[in-house]
């Protein structure tokens, strides 16, 4: 008798085990998030997976940016989406279809603080005016220096806060390295170049479309400007032209002074370099400016219960621990504006000064809704750049080039 009392009972646990788990909500969740980053997503979505009993989330790797973008596109396609997703762009997987599931819930009984959040990083995550995604991994371009090489040439170890001491520093530094017969070495180059170019325009006072994204202004006068700058730091040996692929390898081999790269690879720059480095605020012109990069977090239509479980998730990941840790962790800026006062954020400060300049540079952060033309005009800003670069076209000739084909894009999609 108690061997089949025994059996009952467990057989009771068994189903119950087994029912919790039938009752619980499966939500499939894509991330095109890879290395460091994808292994902290990967516990952060293990971690409220055992916080809780009602919600399991599927998260699946789905390549990187451009690989996940073709998934999406196909799956949009096909009617075979997932429930939600860190999507590159996704404002125009969303939006641009009447997908504003986001927007409705952010103004639901569980919605967000949105004051809390920079308001750069909603007008970023909006298609059409409404907003489309929420804010996550973000991040903007940021002023890498060696602070070695400066000592070496006899300079003071401090980054330029203008694009004249920049190029002031780089011609001190060019010379230097003549003297030296340093070989490989040059004292800037720009990794992700054409995110790097709207930055400039944006420092010496330009536009990069009109109001209402029907139109393209890089041909007009401050933008031609700032082009200018940039073929004059090639005319003076000061940046090689075409070898921007390799901007972050020069200067993790110790061959470069300055770089320009993402503020995501501070982490990697911070492990691998050998030498004494910091980072700083992009230097100004006329104004201080930074761009805005990164993926966003979305929810496709599904069932109402799948929604809700995607929203309870997304909006766990942005409570305010969790963007501290996810900031702590990848080097991604924080989305929250309470959250660069918290300890974990003052501590990193403490341990790595190296990431303060790309958080406190958010407040001159310039950023554009997505429209369905902005793939287009990232791709004729890298020909623009190389058109120059190799002087196969004036800066005044190449953006009125640019301005053109984004015209006949814009007039193909409308």
């Amino acid at each position: 008798m108690k061997k089949a009392a025994v059996l009952v009972l467990a057989l009771a646990l068994l189903l119950a085990g087994v029912s919790t788990a039938l009752a619980k909500t499966t939500i499939t969740f894509w991330y095109s998030l890879g290395g460091n980053a994808g292994r902290v997503f990967q516990e952060m979505v293990a971690e409220f997976n055992a916080s809780q009993d009602e919600i399991f989330v599927d998260a699946v790797y789905t390549g990187g940016y451009g690989e996940t973008a073709q998934k999406v596109t196909a799956s949009l396609a096909a009617n075979t989406l997932p429930d939600g997703g860190v999507i590159p762009a996704a404002p125009l997987f969303t939006g641009r279809v009447g997908n504003y599931l986001i927007d409705e819930y952010l103004r639901g009984p569980k919605g967000l603080d949105m004051d809390d959040f920079y308001e750069e990083f909603w007008n970023y995550n909006k298609y059409d005016g409404c907003i489309a995604s929420l804010p996550f991994n973000n991040s903007t371009p940021v002023l890498f220096y060696n602070k070695d090489i400066l000592r070496q040439a006899g300079l003071e170890p401090k980054a330029p806060e203008t694009w004249d001491e920049l190029v002031e520093m780089a011609i001190h530094l060019r010379d230097w390295a003549a003297q030296e017969r340093l070989r490989n070495f040059v004292p800037i180059n720009m990794r992700n170049q054409d995110w790097m170019l709207k930055g400039f325009i944006l420092q010496n006072g330009g536009q990069l479309m009109n109001e209402d994204y029907s139109a393209a202004l890089i041909n007009e006068p401050e933008a031609v400007e700032a082009i200018e700058f940039w073929v004059s730091l090639v005319d003076q040996g000061l940046m090689p032209a075409g070898l921007h692929d390799r901007a972050r390898d020069h200067f993790i081999a110790g061959n470069q002074a300055f770089l320009f790269d993402s503020t995501a690879g501070i982490g990697t720059i911070a492990q691998t370099v050998e030498f004494d480095f910091d980072t700083a605020m992009l230097p100004g012109n006329k104004q201080r400016a930074v761009t805005l990069g990164g993926a966003a977090l979305t929810m496709f239509p599904s069932t109402p219960e799948r929604q809700d479980a995607t929203w309870e998730f997304l909006t766990w990941l942005l409570q305010p621990e969790n963007v501290a840790k996810w900031t702590v962790q990848t080097g991604y800026v924080p989305v929250r504006k309470s959250v660069l006062e918290s300890p974990e954020i003052q501590q990193l400060f403490e341990e790595q000064p190296y990431y303060r300049a790309a958080f406190e540079q958010l407040e001159y952060v310039v950023s554009m809704e997505h429209f369905w033309e902005l793939g287009a005009l990232d791709e004729y800003l890298v020909n623009l750049i190389s058109q120059v670069e190799y002087e196969a076209q004036t800066p005044q000739e190449a953006a009125d080039e640019l301005v053109r084909l984004m015209a006949e894009e814009i007039e193909r999609n409308r």
